[in-house]
């Protein structure tokens, strides 16, 4: 499934999520063992002007790659884009996790999170040490 989903997403425009919301992208890591490209659909969330990637748990290959090389790319109609994902936490990350679990409507990917879909700051700060939050930024390409 992932592999179809990632096909659709890099062949289709980049969509730009609505801020408080989110939108599917393909985000290009580099294996923290071979180096390797590797692919994987992800919501990008927009919050208060910035870009994020969210993860309910730390266990993830793509959150462990990026928290061994930061520098990641976001794929999509023929497009490249460079950015860095540096872990983001406290308030800041509690807020993103929020904004993504009001505007996400797929059961699974609700359930994934140890914390209810309404679920309020200082309970989703409860939890933030075993979730992932990365904040995007972008690369210069020169």
């Amino acid at each position: 499934m992932n592999a179809e989903m990632t096909a659709k997403l890099i062949d289709a425009p980049a969509e730009v999520p609505p801020d408080g919301g989110y939108a599917l992208r393909v985000v290009e890591t580099r294996g923290r063992r071979t180096g390797a490209p590797r692919r994987v659909p992800l919501a990008v969330v927009a919050r208060d002007g910035g870009h994020y990637l969210v993860s309910p748990v730390r266990d993830r290959d793509w959150v462990e790659n990026l928290l061994t090389t930061p520098e990641c790319a976001l794929l999509s109609g023929g497009r490249r884009e460079e950015r860095r994902a540096e872990p983001a936490g406290g308030e800041e990350a509690a807020a993103v996790v929020a904004a993504y679990l009001a505007a996400m409507s797929v059961p699974w990917a609700i359930r994934a999170f140890p914390v209810a879909q309404d679920a309020g700051l200082d309970e989703i700060l409860e939890h933030l040490a075993g979730m992932a939050v990365f904040r995007l930024s972008t690369v210069d390409a020169s």
